[in-house]
């Protein structure tokens, strides 16, 4: 089963897995806190472009590249996972 997203005039739309990993890539990279090096996952940091800041626009490219490494759907998975954890790790504590 695909993942779906409901878009802003309500319908239904599927939503590939790399899509979703490119999307939360971005939001990692465009995050004013984030920092290569402090990437946890080896796997991530190897799979995360070079540039980053507020105004990075490689989605495209990103999309292709992450095509092209031929990863499974585990793999697509941890690196979900681990982008949306570093993503909340930068946010900063729930409780602040």
């Amino acid at each position: 089963m695909r993942p779906s997203a409901v878009s802003s005039n309500g319908n239904r739309s599927n939503v590939s897995p790399l899509d979703i990993l490119t999307a939360q890539i971005g939001r990692l990279l465009r995050h004013p806190a984030y920092r290569r090096q402090s990437i946890v996952s080896s796997l991530l940091q190897r799979h995360l472009p070079n540039d980053a800041g507020y105004a990075w626009n490689g989605e495209v490219a990103l999309r292709e590249r992450l095509g092209r490494a031929g990863l499974d759907a585990a793999s697509i998975d941890h690196l979900i996972r681990n982008t949306q954890a570093e993503i909340q790790r930068l946010r900063g504590p729930a409780d602040a």
